[in-house]
Protein backbone atom coordinates (compact mmCIF):
# COMPACT_ATOMS: atom_id res chain seq x y z
CA UNK A 1 0.00 0.00 0.00
CA UNK A 2 1.44 3.35 -1.05
CA UNK A 3 0.41 6.45 0.91
CA UNK A 4 0.17 9.90 -0.68
CA UNK A 5 -0.33 12.99 1.42
CA UNK A 6 -2.52 15.93 0.49
CA UNK A 7 -1.35 19.07 2.27
CA UNK A 8 -3.53 22.02 3.02
CA UNK A 9 -2.85 25.01 0.77
CA UNK A 10 -2.44 28.48 2.24
CA UNK A 11 -5.76 29.62 0.71
CA UNK A 12 -7.67 26.68 2.20
CA UNK A 13 -5.99 27.16 5.59
CA UNK A 14 -6.93 30.88 5.66
CA UNK A 15 -10.48 30.15 4.51
CA UNK A 16 -10.91 27.69 7.37
CA UNK A 17 -9.38 30.02 9.92
CA UNK A 18 -11.46 33.00 8.79
CA UNK A 19 -14.62 30.85 8.86
CA UNK A 20 -13.98 29.97 12.50
CA UNK A 21 -13.29 33.63 13.39
CA UNK A 22 -16.45 34.75 11.57
CA UNK A 23 -18.53 32.12 13.41
CA UNK A 24 -17.16 33.30 16.76
CA UNK A 25 -17.96 36.93 15.93
CA UNK A 26 -21.54 36.06 14.86
CA UNK A 27 -22.16 34.11 18.07
CA UNK A 28 -20.62 36.89 20.20
CA UNK A 29 -22.81 39.54 18.56
CA UNK A 30 -25.93 37.40 19.00
CA UNK A 31 -25.04 36.73 22.66
CA UNK A 32 -24.58 40.45 23.39
CA UNK A 33 -28.17 41.25 22.41
CA UNK A 34 -30.67 41.81 25.25
CA UNK A 35 -32.53 38.59 24.42
CA UNK A 36 -29.47 36.51 23.49
CA UNK A 37 -31.05 33.10 24.05
CA UNK A 38 -31.05 32.48 20.28
CA UNK A 39 -27.23 32.51 20.28
CA UNK A 40 -26.95 29.18 22.12
CA UNK A 41 -28.75 27.13 19.42
CA UNK A 42 -26.97 29.13 16.71
CA UNK A 43 -23.59 28.42 18.30
CA UNK A 44 -24.48 24.74 18.53
CA UNK A 45 -25.59 24.62 14.89
CA UNK A 46 -22.41 26.37 13.70
CA UNK A 47 -20.29 23.99 15.76
CA UNK A 48 -22.03 20.95 14.26
CA UNK A 49 -21.69 22.24 10.68
CA UNK A 50 -18.01 23.10 11.11
CA UNK A 51 -17.30 19.75 12.82
CA UNK A 52 -18.95 17.78 10.01
CA UNK A 53 -17.05 19.76 7.36
CA UNK A 54 -13.75 19.09 9.14
CA UNK A 55 -14.52 15.39 9.74
CA UNK A 56 -15.29 14.82 6.04
CA UNK A 57 -12.12 16.55 4.79
CA UNK A 58 -9.52 14.30 3.11
CA UNK A 59 -6.30 13.51 4.92
CA UNK A 60 -4.40 11.24 2.49
CA UNK A 61 -4.76 8.80 -0.39
CA UNK A 62 -3.83 5.10 -0.13
CA UNK A 63 -3.19 3.12 -3.34
CA UNK A 64 -2.87 -0.66 -3.31
CA UNK A 65 -4.59 -3.98 -3.98
CA UNK A 66 -6.45 -2.45 -6.92
CA UNK A 67 -8.12 0.14 -4.68
CA UNK A 68 -7.82 3.86 -4.06
CA UNK A 69 -8.79 4.75 -0.52
CA UNK A 70 -9.37 8.39 0.41
CA UNK A 71 -8.75 8.62 4.14
CA UNK A 72 -10.76 11.36 5.78
CA UNK A 73 -10.37 12.84 9.23
CA UNK A 74 -13.19 10.45 10.15
CA UNK A 75 -13.90 7.49 7.87
CA UNK A 76 -12.86 6.70 4.32
CA UNK A 77 -14.08 6.37 0.74
CA UNK A 78 -12.73 3.79 -1.71
CA UNK A 79 -12.88 3.05 -5.42
CA UNK A 80 -11.87 0.16 -7.66
CA UNK A 81 -8.94 1.13 -9.91
CA UNK A 82 -9.21 -1.59 -12.56
CA UNK A 83 -10.47 -0.05 -15.77
CA UNK A 84 -9.97 3.52 -14.49
CA UNK A 85 -8.04 6.28 -16.22
CA UNK A 86 -6.04 9.01 -14.54
CA UNK A 87 -4.43 12.22 -15.74
CA UNK A 88 -2.85 15.32 -14.28
CA UNK A 89 -4.98 18.43 -14.81
CA UNK A 90 -3.61 21.60 -13.17
CA UNK A 91 -6.64 23.57 -14.45
CA UNK A 92 -9.22 21.11 -13.09
CA UNK A 93 -10.29 23.36 -10.22
CA UNK A 94 -11.07 26.31 -12.50
CA UNK A 95 -14.76 26.80 -13.17
CA UNK A 96 -15.97 24.30 -10.57
CA UNK A 97 -19.47 24.95 -9.26
CA UNK A 98 -20.35 23.39 -5.92
CA UNK A 99 -23.57 21.39 -6.02
CA UNK A 100 -23.19 19.92 -2.52
CA UNK A 101 -20.09 20.07 -0.38
CA UNK A 102 -17.47 22.15 1.34
CA UNK A 103 -15.76 24.86 -0.66
CA UNK A 104 -12.85 25.75 1.56
CA UNK A 105 -13.24 25.00 5.27
CA UNK A 106 -9.93 23.12 5.67
CA UNK A 107 -10.61 21.25 2.40
CA UNK A 108 -12.51 21.25 -0.86
CA UNK A 109 -14.70 18.17 -0.99
CA UNK A 110 -18.12 17.07 -2.12
CA UNK A 111 -20.04 17.08 -5.39
CA UNK A 112 -19.11 19.69 -7.99
CA UNK A 113 -19.78 20.41 -11.66
CA UNK A 114 -17.80 22.09 -14.41
CA UNK A 115 -18.22 22.53 -18.16
CA UNK A 116 -14.99 20.69 -18.86
CA UNK A 117 -15.37 17.78 -16.44
CA UNK A 118 -19.12 17.53 -15.93
CA UNK A 119 -20.16 16.07 -12.58
CA UNK A 120 -17.17 15.33 -10.35
CA UNK A 121 -16.54 14.29 -6.73
CA UNK A 122 -13.77 16.34 -5.16
CA UNK A 123 -11.49 15.13 -2.36
CA UNK A 124 -8.81 17.81 -2.11
CA UNK A 125 -6.96 20.12 0.25
CA UNK A 126 -4.89 21.96 -2.32
CA UNK A 127 -6.12 23.38 -5.64
CA UNK A 128 -2.63 23.44 -7.15
CA UNK A 129 -2.25 19.70 -7.84
CA UNK A 130 -5.33 18.63 -9.78
CA UNK A 131 -5.53 14.95 -10.75
CA UNK A 132 -8.66 13.62 -12.46
CA UNK A 133 -9.50 9.95 -11.92
CA UNK A 134 -12.21 8.55 -14.20
CA UNK A 135 -13.51 5.28 -12.80
CA UNK A 136 -14.62 2.36 -14.98
CA UNK A 137 -18.24 3.36 -14.22
CA UNK A 138 -17.61 6.80 -15.75
CA UNK A 139 -17.74 8.68 -12.44
CA UNK A 140 -14.99 11.26 -11.99
CA UNK A 141 -12.98 12.09 -8.91
CA UNK A 142 -10.80 15.18 -8.55
CA UNK A 143 -7.89 14.68 -6.16
CA UNK A 144 -4.87 16.76 -5.09
CA UNK A 145 -1.89 14.67 -3.96
CA UNK A 146 1.28 16.53 -2.99
CA UNK A 147 3.27 14.47 -5.52
CA UNK A 148 0.94 14.11 -8.53
CA UNK A 149 3.45 12.31 -10.76
CA UNK A 150 4.20 9.54 -8.24
CA UNK A 151 0.50 9.24 -7.43
CA UNK A 152 -0.44 8.87 -11.12
CA UNK A 153 2.28 6.23 -11.60
CA UNK A 154 1.03 4.26 -8.59
CA UNK A 155 -2.58 4.38 -9.77
CA UNK A 156 -1.68 3.43 -13.38
CA UNK A 157 0.02 0.28 -12.06
CA UNK A 158 -3.44 -0.93 -10.93
CA UNK A 159 -5.64 0.35 -13.80
CA UNK A 160 -4.62 -2.28 -16.36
Amino acid sequence: MKVFQTSMSTAVRWTGLLTVVFAIIVVAVMASRPNGTFSVPLAGLLLVILSIAYAMSPLRYDVGDGQLVVRRQVGRVSAELRGATIESDPAAFRGLVRTFGNGGFFAVHGMYWSRRLGAVRVYARNRDHGVVLTLASGRKWLLSPDDPDAFIAAVRAWTR
